[in-house]
């Protein structure tokens, strides 16, 4: 019985290495790889590399779960589509035999091409000379631990709906659950849950896992191998015993005739009685007609018939879906606008054609090369080419069927993108802007990506090969539309410039008159491409292209002569009204900005005029009262505010999104004037935004600080501090702590490839990750330790004396200012700002004793070193601790001064104390802030 297993399963194996879709699947395996190890790597940029490993190999990732559902799908789909199963069904095998081969084989191929996963992160791991045996060894263990017990799952699965459904259609099913899950729990947004039942419930077990990883103890050298947590593998055997069960089971009901049984029909036919007498309608003659008259009429007859059929394929209906979640996922959680909540905008949904376009693109490229190649996959064409009808009526109708698919597909853009609209109570619909981009820059060209599919399919000549050529076209064209999405003009076929820069205030400014001339440069291109693909396919057996270009060259003649020199005059003249015109374009669309205005009664006893000038209205209300209270705020803290107005322009999007100059404050249209004012919780970037600003018109504009290193600490910095500072008063601490936290990638992100010198914050200059990040950061720190006011009075004391004396308006001068300002015992606290220091506070063992609560706290600190090196520095630091009661709300505060000396710290007894914080707000600069807490 092994002979036979192991001949099927080496079958399985070989036949897969023939197909050219082999090495497709190498290449998006190994792009995976690469594509995952560089957003870890930045996103955990202060984590061991080992760490790291395990992140990425924690997820099996989208590609290469596809890629095993599709594989373990035509496994034994095969058979039944090119018909073997006649008489490789009657081999003296068992089904048994035959089917546990072909899964053996599935999965040592899904396993080969999974080797090409840490293969990637090696390849990137070692770009950056990131690589050592550690890593090796995380690579291999990661892999057999992680990637291979998760790929046993994603192969069963598809593998026993196929035999339960006896078709492709399970592995469709698998296909449609896979994508779905990696949406829900890949997005950022984990929608299955952080509670215990959403991890038993996760099938690749993706959150647990990183939790176990996330837990590691930090340090510079590797921890070893992951240790999994308990209920993690009570999820592996789960999961692991469900699909084998499931694939079991399916093994019990396969067999040679109930695979390839043919489904019962649905629907009940009548039956008749065997006597009743049959009325005989068959005319006696049979006309045969043709002529140009009837072509028209034919193809449009065919041309349903091809949409019918493409219609009730299974593909389409997974497509469909596929495109409504995604597109409603787009624009709600993955929308990719962290810092507020946005309105559902017109220009915001049929943006959906852009990046939905990429997915319907791929999709109808594919379908036009099935939909050209059907006739010859099925066996059909003997019968369908000795048809008397010519090439063009065939080829026509088949065109007409996918632009019928396009059509239908954009149909459903707009109604999802209506439906978004109206189920968030938003009516302030433009039913133009639909129009506009949704026909010319979607359906149009989808269009013309249907023309190049269909001539790459002729040109080839081969289904599967014209499927890899179409798709690597296709990758090159947005990959390089994408690389100068910004430029003014960039030829990628069927791409429009200015796409991505849309703005409701210019539309696409300088491109508005390059586009409709660009749209006949690709319309010229595709009519090429349709005549050379009347021309050339081939009926009958498939010629060899010598054979088809002599074909081409004999049917060369009128209308196709004609139509080729018409579609070249055409495209000529539209280039070079392209190049003649392109020079000379300017921004000549102009901006019709709305008036709002108010006063702010200034300190000074003068009044100040606030004027708000804007195209989207949504926020203006808000804004004026966060300038009002911005202006509030800065006088308390510097004088009165020193310009007679101040006025907040709303400019278009692809302008720089934040500017200043005395008495302007200049905010593009994306940095919050469409967001939803019906949220005002959400709205702290809306403030903090608007208070930055404004403190610049005092330390920026008014005070001029000295051009030398450490001049960005005083444009950037302070005002950053003061900003977040408003945030906290106005929203509360917990939205202060996320915006320290993104402060604090930000940072570590900047750091990750950078292994020089670590700037100190009174150093830096035009550095934002250092004068917005780490600064704010360690100024927050000073604060939470000295307090506020007076933090708050040494910046207005350093600006009064600046403005007097205008040479002292420097970084040196604040430090000096600063230290002079702090106690003794806090002197320390100016080392935050002048050297670029990093800590680790863990919260160890507590007790929680009938005299009080007795805390662990494990402290290391140390400076930033060139290349990684981290060199420690003896800590004798304040730092912040807090206990929360059941609720989260804080019952006890107090400044704690660990030492590895005395680590215990004692508390008085609190009975309601339910967990213990050190540095709530996250104002340290820490690697690791997972061990920041503990649970009583």
């Amino acid at each position: 019985m092994i002979n036979p297993l192991l001949t099927i399963a080496q079958f399985e194996l070989r036949y897969q290495l023939r197909q050219p879709t082999f090495y497709l699947y190498v290449l998006m395996a190994l792009g995976q790889g690469i594509w995952y190890s560089n957003q870890f790597t930045t996103v955990y940029a202060y984590m061991d590399t080992t760490q790291v490993v395990y992140l990425i190999l924690s997820s099996l990732g989208v590609m290469l779960a596809v890629i095993a559902t599709l594989l373990a799908g035509q496994s034994l789909t095969k058979d039944l589509d090119y018909r073997t199963t006649a008489y490789l069904f009657t081999l003296p095998i068992t089904p048994r035999i035959y089917f546990a081969g072909r899964f053996l084989g599935t999965f040592a191929t899904v396993l080969l091409l999974a080797l090409f996963y840490p293969l990637g992160i090696l390849l990137f791991l070692s770009f950056y000379n990131l690589n050592g045996p550690d890593v090796w060894l995380a690579l291999l263990d990661g892999f057999v631990r992680l990637v291979a017990q998760n790929l046993l799952i994603a192969v069963s699965l598809p593998f026993a709906f196929t035999v339960f459904l006896r078709s492709m259609r399970g592995a469709y099913v698998s296909l449609f659950l896979v994508v779905l899950y990696f949406l829900l729990t890949e997005s950022g947004q984990n929608i299955i849950g952080e509670s215990d039942l959403g991890h038993l419930l996760d099938p690749f077990g993706v959150g647990m896992a990183r939790e176990s990883v996330e837990s590691m103890t930090f340090s510079e050298q590797p921890a070893g191998f992951l240790v999994f947590s308990d209920l993690f593998l009570i999820n592996r055997m789960l999961w692991l015993g469900l699909a084998l069960g499931l694939l079991a089971y399916a093994e019990q009901r396969f067999s040679f005739d109930y695979f390839t049984a043919k489904q019962p029909d649905t629907k009940q036919k009548e039956t008749q009685p065997v006597n009743q007498h049959q009325p005989n309608d068959l005319p006696t003659t049979i006309r045969l007609e043709f002529g140009a008259r009837f072509v028209g009429p034919t193809i449009l007859h065919l041309a349903k018939l091809e949409l019918r059929n493409l219609a009730r394929q299974p593909i389409f209906f997974i497509t469909l879906g596929l495109l409504v979640l995604l597109s409603i996922l787009s624009v709600t959680v993955l929308s990719g606008q962290q810092n507020f909540p946005t309105l559902p905008i017109t220009s915001q949904m049929t943006a959906l054609r852009l990046s939905m376009g990429v997915f319907i693109g791929l999709f109808l490229l594919v379908m036009t090369g099935e939909l050209i190649f059907s006739e010859r996959t099925v066996g059909f064409w003997p019968i369908h080419d000795a048809l008397p009808q010519p090439n063009f009526v065939f080829l026509a109708a088949k065109l007409l069927a996918m632009i019928g698919i396009a059509a239908f597909l954009t149909l459903v853009l707009f109604l999802t993108g209506v439906a978004v609209q109206l189920a968030s109570h938003f009516y302030d619909i433009d039913w133009m802007q639909y129009t506009d981009d949704l026909l010319m820059d979607g359906f149009l060209r989808y269009c013309q990506l249907i023309a190049l599919g269909a001539l790459i399919a002729v040109l080839v000549n081969n289904r599967l090969l014209s499927h890899l050529i179409n798709l690597l076209i296709f990758a090159a064209l947005f990959s390089s539309y994408q690389f100068h999405a910004n430029g003014q003009l960039v030829y990628a076929y069927s791409f429009l410039p200015g796409s991505t820069t849309y703005s409701d205030l210019i539309g696409y400014g300088a491109n508005s008159q390059l586009r409709p001339v660009m749209h006949r440069v690709w319309w010229s291109v595709a009519g090429l491409f349709i005549t050379t693909f009347f021309l050339t396919w081939n009926r009958g057996v498939a010629g060899s292209f010598p054979d088809r270009i002599r074909q081409w060259s004999a049917g060369f003649q009128a209308p196709y002569n004609v139509a080729f020199g018409t579609l070249c005059v055409f495209l000529c003249l539209s280039v070079w009204q392209l190049k003649h015109q392109s020079p000379s374009l300017g921004d000549n669309q102009s901006t019709h900005l709305a008036t709002q205005s108010t006063t702010f009664s200034s300190v000074s006893g003068r009044p100040v005029q606030i004027r708000l000038r804007h195209h989207h209205a949504y926020l203006t209300q808000h804004m004026l009262r966060s300038v009002r209270n911005a202006l509030r705020n800065g006088e308390q803290i510097f004088g009165p505010y020193p310009y007679s107005q101040l006025q907040i322009t709303e400019t278009p999007l692809g302008t720089t999104e934040v500017g200043s100059r005395p008495g302007e404050i200049r905010i593009a249209e994306n940095q919050g004037w469409t967001a939803d004012y019906r949220k005002p919780t959400q709205l702290d970037y809306i403030d903090y935004l608007v208070s930055r600003e404004v403190f610049k018109q005092w330390l920026v504009h008014r005070l001029h600080p000295v051009s030398q290193p450490g001049a960005g600490f005083l444009k950037q910095s302070l005002p950053e501090y003061l900003a977040l500072q408003t945030v906290a008063k106005q929203y509360g601490s917990e939205r202060l702590r996320d915006r320290l936290a993104q402060r604090a990638m930000w940072y570590a992100n900047s750091r990750q490839r950078n292994r020089q010198q670590a700037t100190s914050s009174l150093q830096s200059n035009g550095n934002d990750a250092v004068e917005r990040g780490r600064a704010a950061l360690a100024l927050t720190s000073i604060e939470q330790i000295w307090g506020s006011r007076p933090l708050s009075l040494t910046i207005g004391q350093f600006y009064q004396k600046a403005i007097q004396e205008p040479s002292s308006a420097t970084a040196v001068a604040f430090a000096q200012e600063l230290s002079n300002q702090l106690p003794d015992q806090l002197k320390y606290l100016k080392t935050y700002l002048s050297e670029p220091l990093a800590f680790d506070f863990k919260v160890g063992h507590v007790a929680n004793l009938p005299n009080g609560l007795t805390v662990e706290i494990l402290t290391s600190k140390w400076r930033e070193e060139p290349n990684g090196r981290r060199q420690p520095i003896p800590i004798n630091d304040y730092i912040p601790l807090v206990v929360l009661d059941e609720a989260g709300h804080e019952v006890y505060r107090q400044l704690a001064h660990p030492n590895p000396d005395e680590r215990f710290i004692a508390l008085p007894p609190l009975p309601n104390a339910r967990k213990v914080v050190i540095d709530p707000l996250g104002a340290w600069l820490e690697p690791n802030k997972r061990d920041n807490t503990k649970l009583l």
